[in-house]
């Protein structure tokens, strides 16, 4: 009787440590001074998933604000944060490294957690995508060849699109790190050189046309380089700001200079959405001058961590709603034209209601995605640089 009961209980033990495995987040430890940096993520993938959510429900509504919304600020936004959070990791891992064995070993643990944290649960949305029924695609019809997205190629016109960008972008970030590392003390004068070339260039030789930014047809770096690379700069300002020690230092981080620079996150905030919306710019062209909408952002961005916390940063650090819908938002932008497709099934006459609606179901793939994804392919990728932590270790110590 004993044995019947025991094997009846293993199976069920076995079943909820796994359960506690898989709820376990690999990122609670993880501890950071940017708390506001999940909710403006997740503001960021709520101003997208609103922009598709309205263009499918074409009802008319105060919504219609965030169409074309979620490219022109919500992309943008992304592209900014990603590329500023990745480079000030590096950089402060590689400015205490003391050989090119150690930068190496820097270098590879970044490239483990990219590929385990975005492109392994990107493949697996793309295998769903191709091998899976059809109401996974959304409200697109049309996507590559599965080895064609593996291969980052070209989108074909869905959301997707921004994903082969932004992992290309990843293979600069370690370039651009060690360039900054190399530089010295004379990083300052590097710093507004490559900003200047960058403007130069991109005014002048590196001329693109239509095509090349098309979403649908083009998969090109080039063209959204700007935007990925001013916040590559925003990460070094800051880091360097975080080491600084003098008096101006000590004025900035007093009340009343973390009220003004509030009022200034408020005003270029506003200033953001009324020139880079095509709502209130019908003719915004963001790809005529490519480097503004980066420059902006990303100084933004900059003024908020200057000036946390305040106001306006708890607007993102403790809204609980934006903090998740940020961490969850890869999930969240993954499936999101899935659930969109569920208001034709669903006759939501409302343009409110249907967007509530749609979040929802949006919100709850992503917390899926990320506890049966997303989070054991970080533990499994955390698992991969213990094993390389090891090895490199062994290898000191044989050395010595």
């Amino acid at each position: 009787m004993k044995k019947l009961s025991g094997s009846i209980l293993n199976p069920l033990f076995n079943l909820y440590n796994f359960v506690l495995f898989m709820l376990d987040d690999s990122q609670k430890s993880i501890t950071s001074r940017f708390d506001f940096i999940d909710g403006y993520r997740g503001f960021c993938a709520l101003v997208v998933a609103i922009h598709h959510i309205v263009l499918f429900h074409r009802s008319t509504g105060d919504l219609k604000i965030f169409v074309k919304a979620g490219f022109y600020i919500g992309v943008a936004g992304f592209f900014v944060l990603s590329a500023f959070l990745l480079t000030y990791k590096m950089t402060k891992e590689l400015d205490k490294s003391q050989n090119w064995t150690e930068v190496k070993h820097i270098i590879s643990k970044y490239f483990i957690r990219r590929i385990f944290r975005i492109y392994i649960p990107y493949m697996f949305f793309v295998t769903c995508v191709t091998f899976g029924p059809t109401i996974v695609k959304g409200t697109y019809k049309e996507y590559n060849t599965w080895l064609n997205l593996a291969l980052l190629q070209p989108t074909l016109g869905n959301h997707l699109w921004t994903i082969p960008v932004e992992i290309k972008y990843y293979f600069m970030i370690p370039i651009i790190c060690l360039i900054f590392k190399l530089s010295g003390k004379y990083w300052l004068p590097i710093f507004f050189s490559s900003l200047g070339v960058m403007y130069y260039l991109y005014h002048t030789y590196l001329f693109f046309s239509k095509s090349d930014a098309s979403i649908s047809k083009s998969n090109k770096l080039y063209v959204r380089f700007p935007i990925f690379y001013s916040g590559s700069l925003v990460a070094f300002l800051y880091y360097k700001y975080e080491k600084w020690e003098n008096n101006l230092k000590i004025i900035i981080t007093k009340r009343f200079s973390r009220f003004v620079l509030c009022i200034c996150s408020y005003l270029m905030a506003f200033y953001g959405i009324t020139h880079f919306s095509p709502y209130y710019n019908p003719n915004l062209n963001m790809y005529k001058d490519s480097l503004h909408p980066g420059i902006k952002f990303s100084l933004l961005l900059l003024v908020m961590l200057i000036g946390a916390p305040n106001d306006f940063t708890r607007l993102f650090g403790e809204n609980f709603f934006l903090k998740k819908f940020g961490k969850y938002s890869f999930g969240i932008y993954l499936w999101h034209p899935m659930c969109i497709l569920a208001l034709k099934y669903y006759k939501i006459g409302r343009q409110l209601d249907a967007v509530t609606f749609v979040l929802f179901l949006s919100f709850l793939c992503g917390f899926l995605f990320y506890y049966l994804i997303e989070n054991p392919m970080m533990k499994l990728g955390n698992y991969f640089i213990q094993k390389l932590n090891k090895n490199t270790n062994a290898d000191h110590i044989t050395h010595i």
